[in-house]
């Protein structure tokens, strides 16, 4: 099955930076581990989570940008490696959506990406890179 990974750097907002330095103070953790576990925490509770139509953040987010309501696959975190750093990824599981409206599968063509990866960055605060698919 088609992976797209997008691959996120470090927070980009301030609150989020005072966030995970916190986390990592409390844990007694790295900057770098913070960074991936807060990360992760969001990516699995915004994956986890609808409102009351079932929709997901990440749905709603490719909504904001596309105006298409897809049923997305399933959602993860991971991390990648970039100059000896371990950085975090979102990763979907497969390279088609559903159109909500029709049931037509879609295509997650690069413009579906990207708009999910800026919106990400937009809401929740780490910086959007790229994305790449296997």
């Amino acid at each position: 099955m088609a992976k797209i990974e997008l691959l996120f750097g470090g927070p980009s907002t301030h609150d989020e930076e005072i966030s995970v330095e916190n986390y990592a103070y409390s844990w007694d953790i790295s900057i770098e581990t913070a960074v991936i576990r807060q990360f992760r925490s969001w990516i699995s509770g915004l994956s986890n989570k609808t409102d009351d139509q079932g929709n997901t953040f990440f749905e709603l987010l490719l909504f904001i940008g596309a105006n298409e309501m897809l049923r997305l696959p399933k959602i993860t975190a991971g991390t990648y490696c970039h100059k000896g750093f371990a950085l975090p990824k979102m990763i979907i599981h497969g390279n088609r959506a559903v159109d909500k409206r029709t049931g037509n599968s879609i295509l997650l063509t690069e413009s579906y990406v990207n708009t999910i990866g800026s919106n990400f960055e937009d809401e929740i605060g780490y910086e959007y890179f790229e994305y790449r698919q296997n």
